[in-house]
């Protein structure tokens, strides 16, 4: 089921298959209550700007909305939650330097722990390391923290947001092209070699001959 809550946050609408955008909605979708997670699940379906997911940077920049949709299972602990992300991504070439569509298909995966109360945090804190995250789960969780995918929440409602930008972060390529074989910009005159063919000559790598002369006319000098 597909779940919405009014609210005075930003607004956001329900992905529907039959019509996108259909339903207005508001951004409490990704801030769901326990109680609302069934023991058959909870399925979530909205769409949000990269702004409206805390993706201020400069390199964070889309093209469109992004449709999500998550399904939450709650066993006991921990709440799984698992979904996908899905729209464009505007990139910049680390060869020509364009800018590019990249689409984007971000694979979700998380699970929420409740996070201990103070009383249990001053025991556990004792003696032990700093937490990766703010707070520390209790010990038959404690290897589990250490993997990026646990969250911790307090109160009735998961923010499902946090995860989400955490997630598209990491999924954003180390060396993005704009294709596989771009040919990038002359060296000497800048020009964008996937347009055209600029009239420098060729580059001249280094020759190992003209290394030795060099070392063969030092030495005669010497």
């Amino acid at each position: 089921m597909s779940v919405g809550s009014s609210g005075s946050a930003a607004g956001l609408s329900l992905y529907s298959e039959m019509a996108f955008p259909a339903i207005t909605v508001h951004m409490d979708t990704l801030n769901p209550a326990i109680v609302d997670i069934a023991p058959e699940g909870l399925s979530l379906s909205c769409i949000a700007t990269g702004q409206q997911l805390g993706l201020n940077e400069p390199q964070d920049r889309f093209q469109g909305p992004l449709a999500i949709h998550l399904d939450l299972v709650q066993q006991e602990t921990p709440i799984t939650v698992t979904g996908t992300l899905e729209g464009t991504a505007i990139r910049q070439c680390v060869r020509c330097l364009t800018d590019f569509s990249d689409p984007l298909v971000v694979s979700l995966y998380a699970e929420f722990l409740r996070q201990p109360d103070e009383l249990v945090k001053t025991a556990m804190d004792q003696g032990r390391r700093a937490p990766r995250r703010a707070a520390q789960p209790v010990d038959p969780v404690e290897e589990a923290e250490e993997e990026d995918e646990v969250y911790l929440y307090q109160g009735d409602y998961l923010d499902l947001a946090p995860m989400i930008r955490e997630q598209v972060i990491l999924a954003v390529p180390m060396q993005p092209l704009c294709r596989e074989d771009c040919l990038g910009l002359c060296p000497q005159c800048g020009q964008n070699l996937n347009d055209r063919r600029c009239a420098c000559p060729p580059a001249q790598g280094p020759s190992p001959f003209r290394v030795l002369r060099g070392r063969q006319s030092k030495g005669g000098n010497a």
